[in-house]
C-alpha cells in the first residue's frame, strides 16, 4: 500500500486533506444539512474550527459525526499518520511511539476504524467479474490476546498454537477463506468459524459470477461446485502437484498461486502484531484487504477505511 506522507508536513495541508475525506461535498451542519451560514465560534484549535449553524445554532467542528469525534488532543498530522500506519500495518506498539501516545489509547481507535473499514467492504462487496478465479482458505492462530487469564485450567500461551487438525474459531485457529480474480487481481476474504465444504462452497458462490471457472487446491470441499455453475479445477499439493496444463497449450492454467502468494502477504501483514485477539481479527483482515485491492492510499480508499460513503463518479 503507496501512502505519501509529504502531505502531513503540513497542518493546514492536513487539514485541507481530512476535510476533503471526511466530507466530499463541503462542511455542512450535522443536524439540518445546511452549509451556507456556517459562522467561526471557536478558533483556539485552529486550524480546526469549531462553526455555529446559522439555521439551528448547532456547534460543530470537522470531526463531528465522524470516526474521529471525541479526540481533542490529536492534530490533523497525527491523525494522518495513525490511518497511515493502520494502513500499512504498523504495530500499535510501534505507531503509539511514533505519535507520542499509548498503547491503550490508541488499540481502542484502531479497533474502531479497522470495524468501520469491514463494514465498508461488506455493504460494497459485488461478485467478483472475472472469468476465472482462485479460492483458498489458511488458518490463523489467534486466541485471546489481551484478555485476563484467571482460570488455571487455560493459562495464556507462551508460544503459538501447537493443536493438530483443522483449525476453528472455537480452537484459537480461526479459518480465513478467500477468492481472487485472475483479471481483475481482486481479492475478497473473510474470517469464518468452520471451514467446512457448505461454508466454502457458499462463500465462492456468492463472490463468483455463474460460470467462472474456480482454481483450487485439493480440497474435496470445492469438488461440488460445478452442482452450483462453477467450473471447477484442481491441483493435488498432497502430491507435489502445484500447476498442470490441461488443455495442451503449453501454460500450466490449472493451478492456485495466486491465492498462496496472498496468504503469504497475509501472514507478513499479521506478523509484527505478536498475536492477535480472535475477535478482532476480521479487522485486520479486512485491512488487508483494503491494501491489497487499492495498492494506493488515494481519497476514495480512505473514505472506504474511514467508513464514509464513496461517491458516485469516484473509482478505485
Amino acid at each position: 500500500m503507496d501512502f505519501p506522507i509529504k502531505e502531513f508536513m503540513d497542518e493546514q495541508r492536513c487539514h485541507d486533506k481530512l476535510l476533503e475525506v471526511l466530507h466530499p461535498e463541503g462542511l455542512h451542519c450535522p443536524r439540518c444539512k445546511c452549509g451556507d451560514d456556517l459562522r467561526v465560534h471557536d478558533q483556539s484549535r485552529k486550524p480546526i474550527l469549531r462553526y455555529q449553524c446559522g439555521h439551528c445554532r448547532r456547534i460543530f467542528h470537522l470531526f463531528t459525526g465522524t470516526p474521529f469525534a471525541g479526540i481533542r488532543r490529536r492534530s490533523c498530522g497525527e491523525l494522518l499518520l495513525i490511518l497511515r500506519g493502520i494502513a500499512k500495518g504498523t504495530s500499535t506498539k510501534e505507531l503509539a511511539r511514533e505519535v507520542g501516545c499509548s498503547e491503550g489509547q490508541l488499540l481502542p481507535l484502531r479497533h474502531r476504524l479497522q470495524e468501520l473499514a469491514q463494514r465498508a467492504l461488506d455493504d460494497q462487496r459485488q461478485p467478483l467479474p472475472d472469468q476465472e478465479v482462485e479460492a483458498d482458505e489458511m488458518y490463523q492462530n489467534a486466541g485471546a490476546k489481551g484478555e485476563r487469564h484467571d482460570d488455571p485450567e487455560e493459562p495464556p500461551r507462551c508460544r503459538g498454537n501447537k493443536r493438530r487438525g483443522q483449525g476453528t474459531f472455537d480452537n484459537d485457529r480461526p479459518p480465513v477463506a478467500g477468492v481472487v480474480g485472475r483479471q481483475s487481481g481482486e481479492a475478497h476474504l473473510e474470517v469464518i468459524e468452520h471451514a467446512d465444504k457448505e461454508t466454502l462452497e457458499e462463500l465462492v458462490v456468492s463472490h463468483t459470477q455463474p460460470g467462472a471457472t474456480v482454481f483450487t487446491d485439493g480440497s474435496a470441499c470445492y469438488q461440488d461446485l460445478p452442482k452450483r455453475g462453477r467450473p471447477h479445477a484442481s491441483v493435488n499439493h498432497s502430491q507435489r502437484e502445484y500447476a498442470r496444463d490441461d488443455d495442451g497449450d503449453g501454460f500450466c492454467e490449472v493451478h492456485d498461486n495466486t491465492m498462496e502468494g496472498l496468504w503469504t502477504g497475509l501472514r507478513n501483514f499479521l506478523r509484527p502484531f505478536r498475536g492477535l485477539n480472535k475477535y478482532f481479527l476480521s479487522g485486520y483482515v479486512a485491512i488487508f484487504e483494503w491494501s491489497y485491492n487499492f495498492k494506493v492510499a488515494t481519497d476514495d480508499a480512505l473514505r472506504l477505511l474511514l467508513g464514509r460513503p464513496r461517491l458516485a463518479t469516484a473509482s478505485s
